[in-house]
């Protein structure tokens, strides 16, 4: 046998250490029975034995005499007149902790307790600490609650302590709980237990090691008695739930510590038991659906309303979004866990005081107490995006022409469904306005976001999809459209005019576009994937010829995950970039309230997010949350949603020309619309992707971009010239996904028509 193998039987000879044991035992060897076990620790186990009694007969004489300053021969005299010819070793306790075999002499109970306390006085009273010791405290959670157990038993500031936890110690639990490797795989409660067991061998504990179930809650609150006050740091979203909803019926204060920004959580439900849990920011949060949670990624966004995402932290907020990317769980320090001990202590001792009568949310940040004065930020030197308010500019008269004259209610039909086009963060860039025969449409550059509109690229895709709109609805109206792009020299924003001639016969794909026109709609539903239809294929492609320009659809697996990869890194580069940070905060609209009064924007209803994605939404809010992803190179959290609708597309689509330019950008605009109205009219989901190939235009004049980001962008468009080359000659303008719709969509709002369009006097 080699002596690796001899190793192995050895570890396997050895007995397993003591797992459950925390009450030590405490004897009084004047009783024969324990001076019997006495002589049978040290026979059996030759105990480490500590024996210090004459230094805390000491420390009580001292504190039972303070007026007399003993010391030296007085000291001695007074320790022997204290002693009154009793036997040291006999006097006071023998305490055995069997899972360290050691053996301790300690003063009795009383005594005791008189010299541990003594340092409280005057912090807390003798009357006071009487009033303490009368208090039964249940605490549940012991990754954060142990700081707590451990401070109220340092403080003797119960009588009773019930502590539950269903977890063991592991690893990465030894950054906030204070306890040795040796504990390893041994149940929190009974660590925490034995800890407090060596401070104090005299107190009162109940211990939980199942956690808190349906079972024992009962036998919790109320076993001998019901509790005085109930300290929740536990992470199931349930318990907490349900051990308020008990709390508050037996009128039981509830104390909450998160350990960020020294938040502390008080619902005095002795004094108003018809308090709503959490002071209502839970609202009526569906416990059986919290059950079911499994993953922290599932918990977080139901754990955010509790502790308050505006509220946080912004290292906390920064580090919900990599939950599941570069960490595994929420993160938390033995500085504040330890900070928090301390509060809860405090806050507990004044409730049971009644000193502390309040409900409500405290918080003792340090950081902001101490801590640098806030710099100013920087001002950026670029538009930020849309100030969401159209400008009353309709751009110049419209040049005389023919003088036949348009049926105002066949001009609102059109002008109706020229402001029905899609535009990049639905800004609606876009005024049209009439005269005799001819319409006009002009750009509102103030309604253009700035980060995705590169010398407007993206309002032009937006304003060729209304133009498209206006020639699909005239041609259905009977009337022939003629077109003259960028009409006026002096004047680049006047994008188009039309010249409407009677007499036109509009052929079937126009009909079809014209008749479905207001049933194209966003779609970013995940729905699962089904592969295209030939004949939609067919008649995709097809449409798309109609201006000139060509389409490109990937539905080879491996081509969409590397496509797919690509539009993530843009949805990441973008949020992370502060122009494009900005621009997606003005963006969207996230609240229906906001959404009904500015009618633009994105509505967050209409983004078919679950319930973590919308919690990483509200908190990427935030530029400081931003700040500090970038800092640790973090952020991959923003691939997610666009890699897993990608992944579930039947199809991505690329809207493709010869040359990059205005005109080329406004045709694309009007195949793309003509496109998307199309698939929509097949049953096809259409959900635009196109942030990666605005972002690329960056890059000609290196646009608001450092080095780094410069670098990052030249690669991705490496990337995707290396995609595209064995595909396509073209130039990509426009990625779009598509999919077979199964469920509803939610549409974002328009502004009324008169904001868009005017008759012009």
């Amino acid at each position: 046998m080699n002596s690796l193998s001899l190793i192995t039987e050895k570890l396997k000879t050895i007995n397993q250490r003591n797992v459950s044991d925390w009450k030590p035992e405490i004897l009084n060897i004047g009783k024969p029975s324990d001076l019997e076990r006495f002589n049978d620790i040290l026979d059996r186990h030759s105990p480490i034995v500590t024996d210090e009694i004459y230094g805390q007969i000491e420390e009580l004489v001292k504190c039972l005499r303070p007026k007399d300053k003993l010391k030296g021969q007085a000291l001695e005299q007074a320790i022997k007149n204290h002693l009154n010819g009793a036997v040291l070793e006999e006097y006071g306790n023998w305490i055995y902790y069997s899972w360290s075999n050691r053996l301790v002499h300690a003063l009795g109970k009383e005594e005791f307790i008189a010299v541990r306390t003594n340092r409280n006085h005057y912090k807390i009273s003798p009357a006071e600490q009487k009033i303490l010791a009368s208090k039964k405290v249940g605490l549940i959670g012991l990754s954060v609650g142990q700081s707590v157990a451990l401070t109220m038993a340092m403080e003797r500031g119960f009588g009773e302590l019930r502590i539950a936890d269903f977890d063991d110690l592991e690893l990465t639990n030894l950054n906030r709980i204070r306890t040795g490797i040796h504990n390893l795989g041994l149940s929190k409660v009974i660590s925490v237990a034995r800890e407090i067991m060596e401070i104090d061998p005299y107190l009162k504990l109940k211990c939980f090691t199942d956690g808190i179930t349906d079972g024992n809650m009962h036998e919790f609150l109320t076993g001998d008695g019901k509790l005085d006050l109930l300290i929740d740091e536990c992470d199931g979203l349930d318990i907490k739930v349900i051990c308020r909803t008990k709390a508050r019926e037996m009128k039981i204060p509830v104390v909450m510590e998160a350990s960020d920004r020294g938040m502390v959580d008080v619902e005095r439900f002795d004094l108003d038991p018809n308090r709503p849990l959490l002071h209502g920011l839970i609202g009526d949060l569906n416990v059986e659906k919290l059950k079911t949670l499994e993953t922290n990624e599932d918990k977080m966004p139901y754990m955010l309303d509790i502790v308050g995402l505006d509220t946080i932290s912004t290292r906390a907020k920064a580090s919900m979004l990599e939950i599941g990317e570069t960490i595994s769980t929420w993160p938390q320090l033995a500085s504040a866990v330890t900070l928090g001990g301390g509060i809860t202590a405090d806050v507990v001792r004044r409730i049971f005081l009644n000193e502390f009568t309040d409900s409500g949310r405290y918080y003792m940040d340090v950081e902001s107490i101490i801590g640098d004065k806030p710099k100013s930020s920087k001002e950026q030197t670029e538009r930020n995006g849309s100030s969401s308010i159209p400008t009353p500019d309709f751009g110049p008269k419209i040049k005389a022409r023919s003088k036949t004259q348009i049926a105002p209610e066949t001009v609102n039909i059109i002008a109706k469904a020229a402001c029905h086009a899609p535009s990049g963060g639905n800004l609606q860039p876009w005024r049209w306005k009439h005269r005799d025969s001819a319409m006009q449409l002009y750009h509102d550059t103030g309604l253009s976001s700035s980060f995705l509109d590169e010398n407007y690229i993206a309002s032009y895709l937006a304003l060729g999809a209304s133009l498209e709109n206006a020639v699909l609805s005239a041609k259905l109206q009977g009337y022939k459209p003629e077109i003259k792009l960028f009409p006026n020299r002096e004047d680049q924003r006047v994008i188009a005019e039309i010249e409407l001639h009677n007499e036109f016969e509009v052929n079937q794909t126009d009909k079809l576009l014209a008749e479905h026109l207001f049933e194209r709609e966003t779609n970013r539903n995940i729905e699962t994937s089904e592969p295209l239809i030939s004949e939609h294929k067919d008649l995709l492609c097809n449409i798309a010829k109609e201006n000139g320009s060509g389409l490109l659809l990937i539905e080879d697996e491996e081509q969409k995950r590397e496509l797919g990869a690509l539009i993530a890194f843009a949805e990441r580069f973008r949020i992370l970039h502060p122009i494009g940070h900005k621009n997606f905060v003005d963006e969207m609209r996230w609240t229906a309230e906001d959404a009904e009064s500015t009618r633009d924007g994105i509505d967050i209803e209409t983004c078919a997010l679950k319930v973590d994605e919308l919690a990483g939404f509200k908190l990427a809010r935030h530029p400081d949350v931003i700040d500090k992803l970038k800092e640790w190179e973090g952020g991959t959290a923003f691939e997610k949603l666009s890699r897993k609708s990608t992944s579930h597309a039947s199809a991505l689509g690329i809207i493709t020309r010869e040359h990059f330019g205005d005109i080329d950008f406004l045709k694309a605009g009007r195949d793309m619309e003509r496109v998307w109205i199309g698939a929509n009219a097949v049953g096809l989901g259409f959900q635009p992707q196109s942030p990666l190939t605005l972002i690329l235009q960056r890059l000609e004049h290196h646009s608001g971009l450092n080095e780094e980001q410069y670098a990052e962008l030249s690669n991705a468009q490496k990337r995707l010239d290396a995609f595209l080359k064995p595909l396509t000659s073209k130039n990509p303008i426009f990625i779009f996904r598509l999919f077979y719709k199964k469920n509803p969509v939610k549409k974002s709002l328009r502004r009324e028509l008169s904001k868009h369009f005017q008759e012009e006097i």
